[in-house]
């Protein structure tokens, strides 16, 4: 014979769960920011990923990572085969950059700051890989590229672009050709730096020879600002983003002009080159769609798309400025073996590049 539940047990049944639903609104309350990635990043192993969530601070001075755990930036490691949390480290303001050392051990991101008067505390940061500690940190920088062979580390500051030795961190010399660019990429199998730089109001692409730090070569200037440079594994092609889909291509050589593809989707272009070279993706900032190119052909191989792929920014600056790299962040990556790519949508998802189904899914 069945028992019926007397009022008394059911009213406090429902009082239960509509404290439960409450406080799962509160969690979810609209002021809270979405818990997804600005920056993602593949080791060279395959075997880890990495993610970065922009974070608010706890407002003093010197600034620290919000207490609260659901508005403090995080960067994190996880474990790619069961999608395990390896490590996390707090932080705040944008996370603009994310990637491994060639070799694995080292993990390095940018991070945009400014405080409410407008003093600027940018840092490049590094971390052991394996233990979650910081290993250096380069302050008032704001972009940085390993050299393909994990020897060097080149950093941009308002004025300067260095490169130093990894682990002596000895600081080699200035890059004086790119001082103050906005952002810097070693080009592989060469000896050259190329840096995107701002000239008065227009951008354009300038390199330079790592060894030297002469000028070896610089493009024509564009009125649109643009944030990155991606690189081909040959250094044959460059590929920038621009607004409206737009993606530019370069020769890597004599930096001119070899032809442009589009998105046909909102906001800045983020292109990315699969490990071999031969494919280029481009990633929307506004919605997180990824389109798919054969590079030799350029045709159209693959469009999937991410809803509510978009994602928010912590630095207060104006719709005026010209320079916003926070609006560009390095939220798209190939797997090393170029079979996947990994999108900061939805707590960061692994997705397979043939048929889109999605392997994994990473978040806090």
């Amino acid at each position: 014979m069945l028992n019926h539940p007397q009022p008394q047990t059911l009213a406090w049944f429902l009082l239960l769960a509509a404290s439960f639903v409450a406080t799962s609104a509160a969690q979810n309350a609209p002021f809270v920011p979405a818990r997804d990635p600005q920056v993602v990043a593949f080791a060279p192993s395959g075997k880890l990923v990495a993610t970065g969530v922009s974070g608010m601070s706890d407002g003093s001075f010197p600034p620290r990572p919000h207490p609260n755990v659901r508005k403090c930036g995080v960067v994190a490691i996880w474990d790619v085969a069961t999608g395990k949390r390896l490590r996390r480290m707090e932080t705040f303001g944008d996370l603009t950059q994310l990637a491994f050392s060639p070799d694995g051990t080292l993990l390095a991101a940018t991070r945009l700051y400014a405080t409410g008067d407008g003093l600027t505390l940018h840092e490049v940061r590094l971390w052991d890989v394996s233990t979650g500690r910081p290993v250096k940190t380069l302050d008032r920088c704001h972009a940085f590229d390993f050299s393909p062979d994990g020897k060097r580390l080149a950093v941009l500051s308002r004025s300067r672009c260095v490169v130093y030795e990894i682990g002596e961190w000895t600081k080699e010399h200035d890059v004086k050709p790119l001082s103050g660019a906005v952002s810097v990429a070693f080009l592989p199998g060469s000896d050259r730096i190329v840096g995107v730089c701002r000239d008065g109001e227009k951008f354009g692409l300038r390199a330079c020879d790592v060894a030297t730090g002469e000028n070896a070569a610089e493009s024509l200037k564009l009125d649109a600002p643009f944030y990155s440079v991606a690189t081909a594994a040959d250094s044959s092609v460059l590929a920038t983003g621009h607004n409206d889909g737009a993606v530019v291509l370069w020769d890597a050589a004599t930096l001119e002009p070899k032809g442009q593809l589009n998105t046909a989707a909102p906001g800045i272009a983020h292109p990315f080159f699969s490990p071999d070279g031969k494919t280029l993706a481009a990633g929307s900032q506004a919605s997180g769609d990824v389109v798919i190119w054969d590079l030799a052909s350029r045709q159209e191989r693959r469009r999937y798309t991410f809803d509510k792929g978009s994602f928010k920014t912590m630095l207060p600056r104006a719709e005026s400025d010209l320079v916003r790299p926070e609006k560009d962040p390095q939220r798209f990556v190939f797997s090393p073996d170029g079979d996947a790519f990994l999108v900061g949508a939805y707590g960061g998802i692994l997705r397979l590049v043939e048929d889109g189904r999605d392997i994994q899914r990473f978040g806090e």
